[in-house]
C-alpha cells in the first residue's frame, strides 16, 4: 500500500492483532497515535492534571493513581514502570499481543519483554547507545565532511590538568563544556565557559568526579558558537529518511536563571518562513546525510539531528544526534495533524512492526517542509521556589490578562485550533495532580507541564513580554 494519507494509515493499523501501547512518563507525551490508532491505549508514571482530557481520545492506565499519597514514587524510566506489581497487573489483562511504543530502550527492559513475549517498538539499546555516542558523532561528521565545530573529546583529567588559558588558545574565550556519561538531554551535562571565573567555578564544581551521581570519565569541549540553536526530526523508513522542517529551540530562557548547568532545553517555535532557504538547504542535506549513516547501521524510527544556524553567514554546524524520540514530540505531530500531514510516529511503528507499506519520501517531505506556525515551553519546577506539596491546575485553554497579571480558565481542550487570540494558551502534559514534593529530591529541572501556542511567542526583540509572566503564573499556582 502506498501511504498518502491518514485514512490509509487507520486502515493499515486495522488489520494489526494486540493493542499497541504507549510508554511514558506522561500520558500526553505518546497521545499522538491516539489520532490513527484504533486500539491504542497508553500505560504512564505521573497522575498529571490532564488525564481526564486524555481519556477522551484513547485508555490510560496510569501507576501513581494506584499509589497512596504519602508514598514517593521514584520511576525514572520506562524499565522501572513496566517492572511495577501494578502495570505487570494491567498488561497482564490485557488479550493478544502486546506492542510497546517507548521514548527509547534499556537493556533491563529488554530482558523483561522477553521473558514478558512483549514486542518493543524501538531500536535495541545497545545501537541507540552507540549513535548517541559523542565520540560516534565526532567520527560521523569527519566521515561525512560535514561542518565541525573545533573541539573534541579528552580524558577527564584534562579539567585538571589544563587551565583556562589553553582552551582560549585552542578554542577562543568562549566554549563548552559537557560531559558525555551524562545521558539524560535537556542541557544536563553542560556548561558555558565565558571566563576564567566561569572555568575555575566549574572545575571547583567538578573536582570529585562526579555529577548527578555519575563517575565521569571523559569530557567533551568545544568551541561556543555564537548563532540560533535549532533541530530536525528525521524516521529512517524502508523507503527512506523522512525529514521535517527546521525548528528553533528555545534554551536557557529568563525562568531557568539559577540553574548550576547551560544549554537548558525549554521548548520549539515554528515561525513559518523565518529561515533562508540556502539554510533550509544545507540543514535538510546534513541530515538526510546522518539519517542514511543511522539506516545503514539497523537503526529505524525517529531520531533528532541539533544544529547551530548562523543565518547572516549561511552556515549550519551539526551539534549532535539524539536517537529517540525528541523534545519536539509530540507537538511537531499535533501541528502536522493539523494540516493534514501523517505524523512521523506512524511510520515509526509500521518499520518496527514490519508492516507492508510504501511511500513516496520526497512527497512526503515536501509536506515535512511546509511552514508552521507554533509554539512550546517546558515549564520547570526551578530554582525561585521551595514546595511542599504540588497543587493542581487544570489542563486545557486559559486566557492571561496583562492588566491583572493572572489567568482565566476558558475550557477543557488540547485542540491548537481552539484558540483564538496571542493572551491564550493551552496547558498540558501535566500539570502534577497534587503530590508530597519529597525533601531534597525534586530536581529544579522537573517539569510541572508543557504550555502549548498556535503561533510564534517571539517578536522582533526575542520572547514576547508576558510569556515570562506565564510561566511565573503557572509556578506559583502549581507549587504550594
Amino acid at each position: 500500500m502506498l501511504i498518502q494519507d491518514l485514512e490509509q494509515i487507520k486502515r493499515l493499523f486495522n488489520r494489526l492483532d494486540g493493542p499497541i501501547i504507549g510508554v511514558g512518563m506522561t500520558a500526553f507525551s505518546r497521545i499522538v497515535p491516539a489520532s490513527f490508532l484504533p486500539s491504542y491505549r497508553i500505560i504512564c508514571n505521573q497522575k498529571t492534571c490532564d488525564l481526564s482530557l486524555v481519556r477522551e481520545k484513547v485508555p490510560v492506565f496510569c501507576l501513581e493513581e494506584t499509589l497512596r499519597d504519602d508514598c514517593f514514587n521514584h520511576v525514572e524510566n520506562s524499565f522501572q514502570l513496566l517492572s511495577s506489581p501494578s502495570v505487570a497487573d494491567n498488561m497482564s489483562r490485557q488479550t493478544g499481543p502486546k506492542y510497546l511504543f517507548l521514548y527509547q530502550n534499556y537493556p533491563e527492559l529488554e530482558k523483561l519483554s522477553e521473558k514478558k513475549g512483549w514486542t518493543l517498538l524501538a531500536n535495541p539499546s545497545g545501537l541507540r547507545v552507540r549513535v548517541g555516542e559523542r565520540s560516534f558523532f565526532e567520527r560521523a561528521v569527519l566521515d561525512l565532511g560535514l561542518p565541525k565545530i573545533p573541539g573534541g573529546i579528552f580524558p577527564w583529567g584534562v579539567m585538571a590538568e589544563r587551565g583556562y588559558e589553553y582552551w582560549v588558545k585552542e578554542l577562543g574565550p568562549k566554549f563548552v563544556v559537557q560531559l558525555p556519561e551524562i545521558h539524560k538531554g535537556g542541557g544536563r551535562g553542560t556548561f558555558f565557559v565565558k571566563s576564567k571565573e566561569d572555568y575555575d567555578s566549574l572545575r571547583k564544581r567538578l573536582a570529585n568526579g562526579i555529577w548527578r551521581g555519575v563517575r565521569l570519565t571523559s569530557v567533551f569541549v568545544r568551541r561556543f558558537l555564537e548563532g540560533i540553536p535549532a533541530s530536525v526530526a528525521i524516521c529512517a523508513t524502508r523507503n527512506g529518511v523522512l525529514i521535517s522542517g527546521l525548528q528553533k529551540q528555545l534554551i536557557d530562557l529568563p525562568y531557568c536563571r539559577g540553574f548550576e548547568e547551560n544549554g537548558i532545553f525549554c521548548g520549539h517555535v515554528w515561525d513559518g518562513d523565518d529561515w533562508p532557504e540556502s539554510v533550509l538547504t544545507k540543514a535538510r542535506e546534513l541530515a538526510r546525510k546522518v539519517g542514511k549513516t543511522l539506516a545503514s547501521l539497523g537503526y529505524r524510527g525517529v531520531a533528532g539531528i541539533d544544529f547551530i544556524v548562523q543565518s547572516g553567514e549561511e552556515k549550519v554546524y551539526p551539534v549532535e544526534i539524539n536517537p529517540r524520540l525528541t523534545g519536539a514530540f509530540p507537538v511537531l505531530s499535533l501541528l502536522h495533524l493539523m494540516h493534514g500531514i501523517v505524523p512521523m510516529e506512524a511510520f515509526h511503528l509500521l518499520e518496527f512492526l514490519n508492516m507492508p507499506y510504501r511511500l513516496d519520501v520526497e512527497s512526503l517531505n515536501r509536506q515535512y517542509a511546509q511552514p508552521l506556525n507554533g509554539s512550546h515551553l517546558l515549564v520547570f519546577c526551578g530554582t525561585d521556589r521551595k514546595a511542599e506539596s504540588f497543587r493542581p491546575l487544570r489542563a486545557g485553554i486559559w486566557e492571561y490578562n496583562r492588566e491583572k497579571g493572572t489567568s482565566s480558565f476558558l475550557k477543557g481542550s488540547f485542540d491548537l485550533e481552539e484558540v483564538k487570540n496571542p493572551w491564550q494558551f493551552i496547558v498540558a502534559d501535566g500539570p502534577p495532580d497534587g503530590g508530597t514534593v519529597e525533601s531534597g529530591f525534586t530536581d529544579p529541572l522537573r517539569r510541572l507541564c508543557r504550555i502549548l501556542f498556535p503561533y510564534s511567542i517571539e517578536n522582533e526583540k526575542g520572547l514576547r513580554e508576558e510569556i515570562p509572566a506565564i510561566v511565573d503564573w503557572i509556578q506559583r499556582q502549581c507549587m504550594a
